[in-house]
């Protein structure tokens, strides 16, 4: 009990320095992020970010700026609580308690870059469509983006380290759930954010958006389970069944011994 109580403790430390370092570093100083995310984004899109002090990385191309704000911490200390949660059970002593909490971090840098290049990736999209159909602007088409490219991700994580712990697929979304919102609502509201319109209106955007996508990932995998895809194909059609039946009575039929007289 004890070296678990002591994992949750290291682990809270290291989020709150995460935080402490993400809110006063500048675009520069979080180069350790944003650079492998430029990259990945240039390797899918071919479209090149060059570096540029105190800015980020720009895309002339595309009159993109991957800035501090695109850093996607929020979701790597998200991200690295979840998995340091799911992972408990297996600190059982000293060195085992490390060893969580050195895989929880390095497992939720890897996940916050390829998340976020997602992100960025379908931003760069949605930037270059036109939309006349909404009468959302591009902020709010952008933060709707980034809320829902987030959560998933972290569900998805949540997700591929219960299969990789216990080799079982699991659904559940509580534990990323309730990450996702100490992170985004939590945080914010300890450090005196609830005076500000801004932020209220955030709230309620990030109060709806995750538990509509659960309904909907809910309802379909219900409908998936509910009334399964039956492939029938020439092998497996109900003629050739039948015709394979046949052909295998008259098989046995024809090794049976004769009958002695």
């Amino acid at each position: 009990m004890k070296i678990k109580v002591g994992v949750l403790a290291v682990v809270a430390l290291a989020a709150f320095g995460l935080k402490r370092h993400y809110a006063d570093a500048t675009t520069d100083a979080l180069a350790w992020i944003l650079a492998p995310t430029a990259h990945l984004v240039a390797l899918v899109t071919s479209v090149a970010f060059a570096a540029v002090p105190g800015e980020g990385y720009f895309s002339a191309e595309r009159m993109f700026l991957i800035e501090k704000a695109c850093a996607g911490v929020n979701f790597m200390i998200a991200a690295f609580a979840m998995i340091a949660f799911a992972l408990l059970h297996r600190a059982r002593s000293v060195h085992d308690g490390a060893a969580v909490v050195i895989v929880s971090f390095a497992a939720s840098y890897v996940a916050a870059v390829l998340v976020n290049t997602v992100r960025i990736v379908i931003a760069m999209w949605l930037a270059a469509q036109p939309m006349p159909w909404t009468s959302l602007t591009a902020a709010e088409i952008h933060r709707l983006e980034g809320i829902a490219v987030y959560f998933v991700g972290l569900w998805l994580l949540y997700a591929l380290v219960r299969w990789f712990d216990s080799g079982r697929r699991s659904f559940s979304y509580a534990l990323p759930l309730g990450c996702y919102y100490a992170v985004t609502l939590g945080v914010p509201l300890v450090n005196g954010a609830l005076g500000g319109q801004a932020f209220l209106e955030h709230a309620l955007i990030v109060l709806f958006v995750p538990p509509l996508l659960i309904l909907v990932v809910c309802g379909a995998r219900w409908l998936f389970l509910r009334y399964p895809r039956r492939n029938v194909s020439a092998g497996s059609s109900p003629q050739a069944r039948c015709a394979g039946s046949h052909a295998a009575a008259a098989a046995a039929t024809a090794s049976a011994p004769a009958p002695t007289r």
